[in-house]
């Protein structure tokens, strides 16, 4: 307005608006407010009760009227009206606070078990505080509320409200905001307090609940809840890491609401006001499309669809509804005013001044206007009884009726912000000051900051002759201008289990949980010292991982990308990396070296997409992220910070086992590195998967092109003690062995001259039984190769247990620690097999199992784990030792598989965090599937037996394995690459090949060609290119399929395309599995994700990936045939089996009639080539386009089941 006298007018008009449909219903004692009201002026049965989240919203209005007064204060009059509703704003969101804090206990509970028992009420007695309804008598996880009152009270409070009076006050925050942390992985009852739509007080992931966590620990992010008055036991902290995952899976999740809602009309409050949650601009745009497309009406929107609440058909005698009931609901959902009022809002902050004109002209119609010129907004509108049959008939053509709540207090109190935004009596900025609106805004990428610390002087002079910038640990701390002590990210999570801590309230503070490389690469202030802290991967003693000296590398690079991708904080991300001359290798090849090639790359000012700048700790202070850590008293910062130096340094440990002298040099000749009792295939996998001895002498790895080939140890003395703590996870085994005088000098042994081992049978059972226990032990003190040794233990683990004690070379061992000694020996040597045995049986555990699995759930990712005959499907996050202990039971007896199965899980985390397009149009990962096709296409590439590629897939190093997974889930060709001898130096000996898997260049596919076209050429006459080009295609469609059916990856649609084909038949039968129409239809919409899911189920039924992506194809066609408006029902339950067999006949009859490669198997006994369900493999490897690819002959046999003929205007998606 450009009149403050016009101005004031309307403000009178919406104050009084707002006290006599809002304000007179606050209760005087507590602030609160009831939720709705009724024709009779009450609120009914729910007069005493008090939702948090419907009272958040309620006083907004309250808030902005007050911010409006606040602009034209120059009266006193205006002045004490502006004071009077921000008072009101305050008694409300106190009284919200004291409802919460009467709870301490719940919240101290949950933040440690995520149990929805535990959680927070969701509603309070409007006159006492305390609860209405009982712990299992309502569902009251509603992350969305608590976030929601977060949220709005970091708004408040920089706006200048005083909410929070006390540091308890403040601790008792603070652990809200642990409470909502975890949203992204906490399944809830979500916005409408049901969880599922059916109503069974099923919790499921909202994306309503998670944006509005997002929104809200950003908001409160550092805030100061005493305002100017504040100081560093007043701030909030956040997890910058939980923030960075909340974003991750609410945008994996958009535009769906949830597994049972495909779209929810709630999610306007997440991609607008006032959450501003999602940053995509792009999926802001596609979920309000949705969201209008499906949900909104004449009358306001749906809430999601088949919403059956007060609906006439609705059975008001029971809460929940029968799944097949839901379709009852299929176009008489209710529509609320509500969400017209966010398209409002949403579309004034984003200055769209004709939407906002045209959806304020639809609400002004919706509004109930009283004769005392009061504006009520109602609830809903409903179909009434009579309209009913006609609107099932026609959608939106029957007029609605208000319910009997006619003022929602929600809607009403948005109703009257509205109205105050539009008439820009408040600027979208004041009800906005933390600028939550501004967050899809571009921002310009971090720079990196990289410092290397070496292990010594020389070392750093070393490296500086290659113009590579290090410093030492020691320099670092000495620094005059800004010392900065190092320690390992583990201390990091010890100093935050001190934040938030409240001994009034039995508050114990963050629990435990690792912080990510967000939190360690920004620098932290305590007490006027500052701190900097290691990455994370490198506190992981516990597995052997890090042992590899390229999957270090790749890890190093997968963390600047994600720094550059998640990083939204001031000032630079700052990453210390320790470097030890174990790292790097034999200084006469270390060109060679993974590791300095990546330090090569770092000084050259870009890597993973980021800039990166390496440089001293010093010169970075100034621009580094500082966090003040201040929260701290001075004795507990010197009990975190000065006793654990102390215990640092790695201990010497002493070999009680005998060396591998003999292993390394001449003993291991003729020995098979399979060891006793480590697979158990017999039950757990397909008989082509079983372990016989190898045949060749050769080493497999998987080589990536950028780094080259791995690089030698070298032996070096007089290490810097903590540095090396800082590094243990690396190489605080290996170091361990160094410094033993005796292992020492057979490493000189090892290096003069190493041949790689043959393979043989491992040792029987039946030869260690024979024997009695003083035989046996002496037999172990006697044998010098590792892998008779691990043969001994394992019968000992097997036999009498881990904690088994008995009298060794004179000293009291336990099996458990010769297992562990066997385990850090095999680590050094690079014995892969061996190490993935032995932390087998260790039970170890990679630290970050629970949340790589959280990686790959809360981006809709289930998986499996365990061969096909024996999955456990992970459908929830879950803690580590639990994940661990389901993959233990699925793996049975296979000590390796455990370790393999965690190796597999944590490398899909890293893809999926890095480059997720790998994982489009799959639902559900099948681990043992994933790994069976590893050791097929390692088969394939070798040309040799599965038995074969099985050992040489044990064999590989971690990073060799994670690449040629990589080389999977892409798709790729890769061949094999024995060109290449070189040492293998970071094991520290030559073995005998080196074989790389590397994808093929252009020069390669080239040389393949005419070496193909000589072989063909035995005649000396012309060879046409065509037939070679035949050859060479010969099995990549079989492999295609092998691939898409174990990775479970299906068409854009498919899962629409089966529930449009359910509609039109009974059911559907795939193997042993039957898919009904009723109640599936009834109950689920065609793009909702428990449909999906469900189909998933049946899919994975099948054993053989190649016919489990035939039966896909199958189905596509069939949808496809369905489309055709003349055909209305598909007849009886479809039978995939039988279609394809029948497509398989006329294969076969077009092969033998035109003599293709069939004729010589199945054309004369079907089923004689071994293909997968008894069908041809040259029908597996078959186009799928074409007149005799597969998807010709499928149409044929639909067609001739439908007795019908296809649409020649349909186009195959299945390509």
């Amino acid at each position: 307005m450009s009149n403050k006298a016009e101005s004031r007018v309307l403000l009178e008009k919406y104050e009084h608006l707002l006290n006599k449909t809002i304000l007179v219903h606050q209760n005087p004692v507590t602030g609160l407010l009831p939720a709705f009201v009724l024709k009779d002026g009450t609120a009914g049965w729910a007069s005493n009760h008090a939702w948090v989240r419907d009272n958040v919203y309620s006083v907004v209005s309250v808030w902005g009227l007050a911010l409006a007064f606040r602009n034209i204060a120059e009266r006193q009059d205006d002045k004490m009206k502006a004071f009077h509703l921000e008072q009101s704003v305050v008694k409300l969101m106190r009284g919200l606070l004291f409802c919460m804090m009467r709870q301490t206990d719940k919240v101290e509970k949950f933040k440690k078990t995520l149990e929805r028992d535990n959680a927070l009420h969701a509603k309070f007695n409007i006159q006492t505080c305390a609860p209405v309804v009982g712990d299992f008598d309502w569902g009251h996880l509603q992350i969305d509320a608590t976030a929601l009152y977060l949220l709005m009270l970091a708004q408040m409070t920089a706006s200048g409200l005083q909410i929070i009076y006390t540091l308890d006050e403040v601790a008792f925050v603070q652990n809200l905001v642990f409470y909502i942390e975890d949203a992204f992985k906490t399944p809830d009852y979500g916005i409408w307090e049901r969880g599922d739509k059916s109503n069974h007080g099923e919790t499921e992931l909202n994306a309503t609940s998670i944006g509005m966590a997002k929104a809200a620990l950003d908001a409160i992010s550092g805030l100061d809840l005493f305002g100017a008055r504040g100081g560093p036991s007043s701030i909030i902290c956040v997890m910058h890491d939980k923030l960075a995952q909340c974003n991750a899976k609410l945008e994996s999740l958009l535009p769906r609401e949830s597994s049972s809602k495909e779209v929810d009309a709630g999610l306007l409050s997440i991609i607008g006001f006032p959450a501003f949650a999602v940053e995509d601009i792009p999926l802001i745009h596609k979920t309000k499309h949705k969201i209008e497309e499906k949900l909104l009406g004449e009358y306001g929107c749906k809430r999601f669809l088949r919403d059956g609440y007060q609906t006439v058909r609705e059975d008001p005698h029971r809460l929940h509804y029968e799944y097949y009931e839901l379709k009852v609901f299929e176009n008489i959902e209710c529509e609320w005013p509500l969400f017209i009022i966010y398209l409002v809002i949403n579309a004034i902050f984003d200055g769209h001044l004709e939407e906002v004109e045209r959806y304020h002209t639809m609400l002004e119609k919706l509004v109930i206007k009283a004769s005392n010129d009061l504006v009520y907004v109602p609830e809903l509108y409903l179909v009434p009884e009579d309209k009913v049959p006609l609107e099932y008939k026609t959608p939106h053509s029957q007029p609605r009726v208000p319910s009997a709540k006619v003022q929602h207090m929600w809607a009403q109190s948005l109703y009257i912000l509205c109205g105050l935004l539009r008439d820009r009596l408040i600027a979208p900025g004041e009800i906005d000051p933390l600028n939550r609106r501004l967050c899809m805004q571009p921002r310009h990428d971090p720079i990196v900051q990289v410092v290397l610390l070496a292990e010594d002087q020389q070392l750093c002079a070393q490296l500086k002759k290659r113009n590579i910038h290090t410093e030492t640990i020691r320099r670092v701390e000495r620094n005059p201008t800004y010392p900065v002590k190092i320690l390992p990210a583990k201390y990091l999570t010890s100093v935050y289990s001190h934040l938030g801590v409240s001994k009034k309230m039995n508050l114990t503070g963050r629990p435990p949980h690792v912080v990510g490389v967000i939190g360690t690469s920004q620098l932290y202030k305590v007490q006027g010292t500052m701190f900097a802290f290691t990455p994370n991967f490198l506190d992981q003693e516990a597995f052997y991982l890090c042992l590899d000296n390229s999957l270090l590398v790749d890890l190093i690079r997968t963390d600047i990308a994600y720094l550059k991708t998640n990083w939204k904080l001031v000032g630079r991300p700052t990453i210390v990396l320790p470097i030890l001359r174990t790292m790097l290798g034999d200084w006469a090849t270390i060109d060679k070296s993974p590791v300095y090639r990546l330090l090569t790359t770092l000084s050259s000012g870009y890597t993973s997409g980021a800039s990166i700048q390496v440089g001293s700790l010093s010169d970075f202070t100034p621009t580094s992220c500082i966090k003040s850590l201040d929260f701290l008293d001075s004795k507990v910062a010197s009990a975190i910070f000065e006793i654990p130096q102390m215990e640092l340094a790695h201990p010497n440990r002493a070999s009680i086992l005998i060396t591998p002298d003999k292993f390394m040099q001449q003993g291991n000749r003729g020995r098979s590195s399979k060891i006793f009792g480590s697979v158990r295939r017999s039950s757990q996998t397909p008989p082509t998967l079983k372990r016989p001895r190898p045949k060749q002498e050769e080493k497999v790895r998987v080589e990536d092109d950028s780094l080259g080939p791995m690089v030698s140890l070298e032996v070096n003395d007089s290490p810097d003690p903590k540095l090396l703590s800082l590094a243990a996870a690396y190489s605080g085994r290996r170091q361990s062995l160094r410094q033993d005088s005796k292992l020492q000098s057979e490493l000189s042994q090892v290096t003069s001259g190493l041949v790689t081992p043959t393979r043989r049978d491992s040792m029987q059972v039946a030869a260690l039984q024979a024997h009695t226990l003083d035989q046996i032990v002496e037999k172990l003190h006697l044998e010098s190769s590792i892998y008779d040794q691990a043969d001994i233990l394992t019968f000992l683990f097997n036999s009498y247990g881990k904690d088994f004690s008995f009298k060794l070379a004179g000293q009291d061992v336990t099996v458990g620690a010769l297992l562990e000694e066997l385990y850090q020996k095999a680590g050094f040597f690079g014995q892969w097999s061996l190490v993935r045995h032995t932390a087998g049986i260790l039970k170890k555990r990679v630290e970050d199992l629970g949340p790589a699995a959280t990686d790959l759930l809360v981006r809709q990712k289930h998986f499996s784990v365990g061969q096909p005959n024996n999955e456990i499907h992970i459908t929830q996050p879950m803690s580590s030792p639990v994940l661990m202990g389901k993959i233990v039971q699925a793996c049975g007896g296979d000590y390796t598989a455990v370790a393999i199965m965690q190796e597999i899980l944590i490398y899909l985390a890293m893809f999926i965090r890095s480059e997720a397009e790998l994982f489009h149009e799959m639902l559900r990962l099948r681990i043992g599937l994933i790994y069976n096709v590893m050791v097929t296409e390692l088969a394939r590439a070798m040309a040799c037996s599965s038995e074969d590629a099985m050992e040489r897939l044990l064999d590989l190093g971690p990073y060799a394995l994670k690449n040629l997974l990589h080389h999977i889930l892409s798709r790729k060709e890769f061949k094999i690459d024995n060109s290449s001898e070189a040492e293998d130096e970071t094991l520290g000996y030559q073995p005998a090949k080196q074989l790389s898997i590397v994808s093929p260049s252009k020069r390669h596919q080239a040389q393949v060609m005419v070496q193909n076209v000589k072989a063909l050429n035995t005649s000396g006459g012309p060879v046409h290119i065509e037939s070679v080009e035949a050859e060479d295609r010969h099995g990549q469609w079989r492999r295609r399929r092998r691939l898409d059916g174990a990775l479970n990856r299906v068409p854009f649609d498919f899962y629409t395309e089966v529930w449009h084909i359910l509609e039109k038949c009974p059911g559907i039968s795939i193997g042993n599995n039957y898919l009904p129409q009723f109640p599936t239809v009834q109950e689920m919409t065609p793009d909702e994700l428990k449909f999906a899911l469900r189909v998933e189920t049946v899919l994975n039924s099948l054993p053989d990936p190649e016919f489990r992506q035939m039966v896909v194809e199958v189905l596509m066609v069939i949808g496809l045939v369905g489309k055709c408006s003349e055909i209305s029902s598909l007849g009886d339950s479809i039978v995939v089996e039988h279609i394809i067999g029948h497509a398989h006949s006329l294969f076969l009859q077009d092969q033998k009639g035109y003599g293709g490669p069939s004729r010589d198997c199945c054309c004369e006994h079907v089923g004689s080539c071994g293909g997968p369900a008894g069908f041809c493999v040259h029908f597996y490897d078959s186009a799928p386009s074409g007149r005799y690819g597969t998807m010709s002959y499928f149409a044929q046999a639909v067609a001739d089941r439908l007795r019908g003929v296809k649409n020649p205007k349909d186009q195959c998606k299945v390509n």
